[in-house]
């Protein structure tokens, strides 16, 4: 049941987003000593078809420049797969990456995995 649920408040936010598919909401933002910087983005977000997995998750890339106008765009759509509850892990292609017992910050599997499962339901 919990699983239906955040796959459903995942659904409703990635569509509310739809309209502005041009704004990707970012996940993660790394910046480069020359002032780029690359953002990760939620492009889709669905019940996994892996039972061993909560979301199968679409990413997609934006490079914006120093001046903060984009410079490229991949218009790929990047597949992984979050599972939220212990032993929670992400995973990319063909290698599952464990998730510390308590997430940090800075690693984009981290702040994928906390965006989706750590979101506040009210």
């Amino acid at each position: 049941m919990r699983r239906l649920c955040i796959a459903t408040l995942a659904a409703s936010a990635i569509a509310a987003s739809g309209a502005h598919a041009q704004e990707r909401m970012p996940f993660h933002v790394a910046t480069f000593a020359d002032s780029r910087t690359v953002s990760l983005g939620i492009i889709s977000s669905s019940a996994s078809t892996d039972s061993r997995f909560d979301f199968d998750v679409g990413i997609g890339l934006t490079e914006f420049g120093p001046g903060g106008a984009p410079v490229f765009r991949d218009e790929s759509t990047h597949g992984v797969r979050v599972r939220c509850e212990a032993p929670a892990a992400v995973k990319v292609g063909g290698i599952v990456h464990p998730m510390p017992t308590a997430p940090g910050s800075g690693d984009w599997k981290q702040d994928l995995w906390k965006a989706m499962c750590q979101q506040p339901i009210s």
